[in-house]
């Protein structure tokens, strides 16, 4: 079982109260930074906590050469927070249910009946910018 403080990304800068509103509508990645290395591998996963894009957290998964995705931590069944991906590439929903996604963010297993939340990125070089 996951805890909650494993859901803490502690490379996170929250955003001052001074900063625009254009810039706590997106995250910035580092991606050849620890802990999201595994990015620079297509199908790596990496996740965050809470954050200016969503309250549950994000998944990551490096799609392709290019493209890396971005969903909600958020179960689309019971609004528990969605477990980093596993070994075998399923996110499992930390509600016991039995729901879990794939890396596309589609339902693989459960009660869930639609994909996680997705949002916009773009990557440019290692660095990754996530959008609401």
């Amino acid at each position: 079982l996951q805890s909650c403080e494993d859901n803490i990304d502690e490379n996170y800068n929250f955003p001052n109260d001074n900063e625009d509103d254009s810039e706590q509508n997106q995250l910035i990645i580092d991606i050849s930074q620890s802990p999201h290395t595994n990015l620079n591998n297509i199908n790596g996963t990496s996740y965050l906590g809470s954050n200016v894009i969503d309250s549950q957290g994000l998944l990551l998964v490096k799609s392709s050469g290019t493209k890396i995705k971005a969903y909600s931590r958020r179960c689309t069944h019971s609004s528990y927070i969605v477990n980093a991906y596993n070994n075998q590439g399923f996110a499992v929903c930390s509600s016991g249910h039995g729901g879990s996604f794939n890396l596309n963010g589609n339902v693989a297993a459960g009660p869930p009946s639609s994909s996680l939340r997705s949002y916009a990125t773009s990557l440019d070089g290692n660095i990754l910018t996530i959008s609401k």
